[in-house]
């Protein structure tokens, strides 16, 4: 008994019980650090609280006179689902994608497909993205269905060219949680759901949609026609309701709602989907644990998408403590170049680049 007291108090066995004890510790970060880098995270919303896409319908010459202007007052920007059968004033509309807004896809002449052939299915969608893409010399990857009615047929033509399409109400009711979409939800990325303005509703209807996306943490798209008058288009809505919409939006923007055109938005979100659903390849040494992520980019998608990615910290906190910078274990790369975090240890990451190295120290 006395030998094994002296051996538990001699200096070489609390030497090496601190040794085991170090390697135990050791042993659980670089354990620690191999689970966290699995679990890498995007921010949803491209970092905000919630999204929200204005678009509007037609290529109506209100949206040139009036909504262009009020959206760029604001500095905010709107998707504009182009009817090529009803577009003027073509040099005007030229200049639109130049302010920041998107242009998108609405048809050549805005039929129910009930009443298409398989050809006429083919010429609405694909005729009128040629017109598109050569009148606005870019390359158009979103639509919006007519009356947001679909068929196989046509569907099968939007999925062909484009990445993402808008549709209309899931629930037949035009209520519901259907009409936003959450973080980590599947949607249909061919029959996104929207909200479509009436000439009844007062502001109070759609200030009650965006705080709903506050509530909810998500993404809801308004689907606006005319304004003022009734010969602006279908449910115009009343300008006075038009204005406080827009303010509305403009000042729930400053505390935290994401505010970008259809396309945008929809690309955030798949292109986040595609990274957390990501091939994971790790190597692991005496000294550093390699993961990969390798992921395929879909079909038609936009180039130049970035998303910005949550990596854990030491104490697992995002914001730094005392005004420091949080401690980061875990370093990342992209090609041969490692990327740098910003002041809460988050990075943006290119989505084209269809890989990230991220070593744990």
């Amino acid at each position: 008994m006395r030998l094994h007291y002296s051996l538990r108090n001699s200096p070489s066995a609390q030497s090496m019980a601190k040794l085991i004890h170090a390697l135990l510790v050791s042993g659980l970060f670089v354990a620690s650090c191999s689970a966290q880098t699995s679990s890498l995270t995007v921010l949803p919303w491209n970092d905000h609280l919630a999204a929200v896409s204005l678009t509007f319908d037609d290529a109506r010459p209100v949206h040139l006179d009036v909504v262009v202007p009020e959206l760029n007052k604001r500095h905010l920007r709107g998707t504009f689902f182009v009817t090529v059968s009803k577009l003027t004033r073509l040099d005007d509309w030229r200049r639109v994608p130049l302010q920041g807004h998107e242009i998108g896809n609405h048809s050549v002449s805005h039929e129910h497909p009930t009443f298409l052939s398989r050809e006429g299915e083919e010429i609405q969608v694909v005729d009128a993205k040629k017109f598109l893409d050569s009148n606005f010399k870019s390359n158009i990857r979103t639509y919006a269905y007519p009356y947001a009615e679909t068929s196989p047929g046509l569907t099968g033509w939007v999925k062909r060219y484009n990445f993402a399409a808008r549709g209309g109400c899931t629930d037949g009711g035009c209520a519901g949680d259907s009409l936003y979409i959450t973080p980590g939800s599947m949607p249909d990325w061919y029959n996104l759901p929207s909200q479509p303005a009436l000439t009844q509703y007062d502001p109070a209807v759609y200030k009650s949609w965006i705080d709903k996306a506050f509530s909810l943490h998500a993404w809801t798209i308004f689907q606006i026609h005319g304004i003022g008058d009734p010969s602006t288009g279908w449910e115009p809505i009343p300008t006075n309701t038009f204005i406080s919409l827009f303010d509305y939006v403009r000042d729930a923007e400053a505390k935290g709602l994401w505010v970008a055109p259809f396309g945008e938005v929809a690309a955030y979100m798949r292109a986040t989907d595609v990274f957390e659903h990501a091939e994971k390849h790790s190597r692991t040494t005496q000294e550093l644990t390699e993961t990969t992520y390798v992921w395929d980019i879909p079909e038609n998608f936009p180039p130049g998408v970035t998303l910005k990615v949550k990596a854990p910290t030491v104490d697992g906190e995002r914001k730094p403590r005392a005004n420091q910078a949080p401690e980061i274990y875990l370093r990342l790369y992209q090609g041969q170049k490692q990327l740098t975090s910003d002041k809460h240890g988050d990075y943006t990451i290119a989505f084209d680049a269809k890989s990230l190295m991220v070593v744990s120290r």
